[in-house]
């Protein structure tokens, strides 16, 4: 909101007192809505900010932007977790209620659609509840869907990835939409089948519209005129695409996206004000005490096992140019070139679900070179970044190099390995077992891990005697630790360090969502 339209700043942008008679708090699984009222019921404030986890810290942040003394009561939804001092709680659903009565009058439908959960309510001609279809424990069909779909395309958020959507001229693949793990299959699939990065996401808009509809649409028919509010209605590709599959039209007001806290603040406004509300700072108004808690596992701690750094050999960030594509190219030299005159080298891509790798070597198998990327939904980009961060390090070296054979492996490597002629194109299995074996002939096991698969291998003699792969799931992988260090805000550098040497709690193992379930609780 700019400061000429902010009724708390004056045209000069000067912040001045206005009072208002409530604000309403809405804290959700993944983001925090605040929504101010004047007396008279108009919108005097409102904020929108996604909380990763530090609740406490955001709101408080939030707060900081009032002025103390022009809040006469606090009104929260009972989304919102109990840390705010002499705040009134009303049921999430009536909030709802109360903010789409206030805003779009008479409603047959509503739905709500945020992070973790959905709902769908249902009136009589004259407005009185008639029932409810809310969503399971399972997240597949709300925000938080499109929320690590997006993360794992190296997009921004969900906003980046509706305006893509919206973008989108060509045929959508179709992506799984009974749980996001297995969306990320087809996911996979689809960037290998050389789809565009708009095609796939608006793939995934069309995926969470039919599992929502598919749950609210059985047996239930739509009533016009029907709402749809929450964090969710503000992606006009998933609204498009109810609207097909429901065969009505949805009407999405400015403030959609705050309607719990806006009905709270209006059942806080019909119960009236009060003046024993009186805070300087934030800190006043938000209880920092926390819950007893107890621990199921005791502190890790490495013994078994030798862990490298990976630091070995020089490293360098490469910035592509190549179109579209924002993310670096990670750069590691363990020998050069330069005086060799013009050598020859054998380039290895493994084109993965999450990330893109290669490495030059020499004919005498000597490694000159590695470089990683991420995939993000578009592996011929992430190819061309590594051979442009290729080019650039024998320009750097002075060198030009013959490269007298190409290997592709990984999920990506069928299509990657026709579009840039590669003389072999191999299942990582294969491939592993031919490195272990050049490592160490002695090797007799490879347990691998990657962004979507992992891999229980036994080998002898460099032969591969028994394989086995996971299932469709990706729990047990990479982008399992990966969403939820996104949804804490956490880098994967660092989370590693974060949780050695300390005890946890027992959080689900299986599932990506029901773990994001448990860490909201803990939260």
């Amino acid at each position: 909101m700019s400061l000429a339209r902010d009724p708390w700043y004056n045209t000069a942008g000067v912040r001045v007192l206005m009072k208002t008679s409530v604000l309403g708090i809405d804290i959700g699984s993944v983001s925090i809505s605040l929504v101010g009222l004047s007396p008279g019921g108009e919108i005097q404030h409102s904020d929108y900010r996604f909380h990763k986890g530090m609740i406490r810290e955001t709101l408080k942040a939030m707060l900081e932007a009032l002025t103390p003394g022009s809040v006469g009561a606090i009104a929260c939804s009972t989304a919102t977790p109990r840390i705010l001092r002499k705040a009134r709680y009303y049921d999430n659903q009536v909030c709802f209620i109360e903010a789409v009565r206030r805003v779009h009058g008479l409603a047959r439908s509503l739905l709500v659609v945020g992070g973790e959960r959905f709902m769908f309510l249902r009136f009589d001609a004259e407005g009185k509840f008639l029932n409810l279809k809310a969503s399971t424990s399972c997240a597949a069909g709300t925000g938080s869907f499109l929320d690590q779909q997006a993360g794992r395309l190296g997009l921004d958020g969900s906003a980046e990835l509706g305006e893509l959507a919206l973008s989108n001229r060509g045929q959508a693949p179709k992506i799984a939409s009974r749980c996001a793990v297995f969306a990320k299959t087809d996911l996979c699939h689809a960037q290998q089948a050389g789809y565009t990065l708009e095609e796939i996401c608006d793939g995934l808009c069309a995926g969470l519209a039919r599992n929502i509809a598919d749950t609210i649409s059985t047996e239930e028919k739509i009533l016009s005129p029907a709402v749809f509010a929450g964090g969710v209605s503000r992606n006009r590709a998933v609204v498009l695409h109810l609207e097909t599959l429901l065969g009505c039209s949805f009407d999405t007001g400015e403030h959609s996206h705050l309607y719990g806290a806006l009905g709270a603040a209006l059942c806080g406004l019909r119960d009236g004000t009060s003046e024993e509300l009186s805070w300087s700072s934030p800190e006043e108004l938000i209880d920092s005490g926390r819950e007893r808690k107890s621990y199921f596992y005791e502190p890790l701690d490495l013994k078994l096992s030798a862990y490298p750094d990976f630091n070995d050999g020089d490293r360098a960030v490469f910035c592509p140019s190549v179109e579209g594509f924002k993310l670096p190219v990670e750069v590691d030299v363990y020998a050069t070139l330069r005086g060799l005159g013009a050598p020859e080298g054998i380039l290895g891509v493994d084109v993965g679900s999450t990330s893109t790798k290669a490495i030059l070597i020499d004919p005498q198998k000597r490694v000159v070179a590695g470089f990683y990327t991420r995939t993000a939904g578009r592996p011929l980009a992430a190819v061309q970044a590594i051979l442009e961060a290729l080019d650039d390090l024998l320009k750097k070296q002075d060198v030009e190099m013959t490269i007298r054979a190409v290997g592709t492996t990984g999920a990506g490597r069928k299509y990657i390995g026709e579009v840039i002629g590669a003389d072999l194109i191999l299942n990582e299995i294969t491939a592993h077992a031919r490195a272990a074996y050049e490592l160490d002939p002695q090797i007799d096991t490879i347990i691998e891990i990657g962004g979507q698969d992992s891999k229980f291998t036994t080998v002898r003699d460099g032969m591969v005697t028994f394989s086995q792969m996971n299932t469709v799931c990706a729990a047990g992988t990479g982008s399992f630790i990966e969403e939820q260090a996104g949804k804490l805000g956490v880098s994967l550098e660092e989370y590693s360090g974060r949780a050695e040497g300390v005890r946890a709690p027992l959080a689900s193992d299986r599932c990506t969502v029901f773990m994001e379930r448990d860490i909201n609780h803990y939260l």
